[in-house]
């Protein structure tokens, strides 16, 4: 009830498992919006889930990123990204709805999953970023904005939009409130963001007021 009252157009979920995907369909379904969904790897039982309304969307094509093909240190985790891609008002926008694995802060790049895997994103997002006109990142990349992983992303030219917001946190696991949820956009893109439901380091998550240990 919670993410439709939202009225989004888009909806991007992480950690979705079969029942939890069966009953948004169930109840998105009559809202106008269709989806997309890929499970992980590893035998994870979850995955990512997109919901887009069909108008003002035409669906165009959909990828899945596998982040530990070939790479033992990060296959165990299973996470991916889904990518999706669609028309409107006569241009093409790309949707990549991703979790990333955490590790410490203080873990070596060179032995950082998350970081590994937001490497292996940006170079496929390099392979097919032309056929989308704007690019949309949105997800739980499990790292703070000042963090390598972040980095990366900046440094291939995203941004994400509630950075000249303050005290954004979309999360308090451990006790203290931060950001490590994101919605990135290419620079073809113009954010114009709403405030986050603001929470301190002991606000109770999930609540009734806020149903899921991550804000939206």
């Amino acid at each position: 009830q919670y993410i439709a009252n939202l009225a989004t157009d888009v909806i991007c979920l992480q950690e979705t498992e079969a029942d939890i995907f069966s009953a948004l369909r169930t109840r998105l379904g009559p809202l106008g919006y269709t989806l997309a969904y890929a499970r992980k790897g590893a035998g994870r039982p979850d995955g990512c889930a997109t919901f887009y309304r069909q108008t003002p969307f035409e669906f165009v094509g959909s990828c899945v990123v596998q982040y530990g093909n070939g790479d033992t240190r990060v296959a165990a985790s299973g996470d991916i990204a889904l990518v999706v891609m669609l028309h409107t008002d006569g241009r093409r926008i790309g949707l990549i709805n991703t979790h990333l694995a955490w590790d410490p802060p203080e873990t070596p790049i060179g032995e950082h999953r998350g970081y590994r895997q937001v490497e292996k994103l940006a170079n496929e997002w390099t392979g097919i970023k032309d056929r989308c006109d704007g690019w949309l990142i949105c997800g739980d990349l499990n790292a703070t904005p000042s963090s390598d992983v972040v980095a990366v992303l900046t440094r291939a030219g995203f941004r994400y939009a509630h950075r000249n917001l303050p005290e954004t946190y979309t999360c308090n696991v451990g006790g203290h409130a931060k950001m490590i949820d994101y919605l990135l956009y290419s620079s073809t893109l113009r954010p114009e963001p709403d405030p986050v439901y603001p929470i301190l380091d002991d606000t109770p998550l999930p609540s009734a007021e806020q149903p899921s240990d991550h804000l939206p």
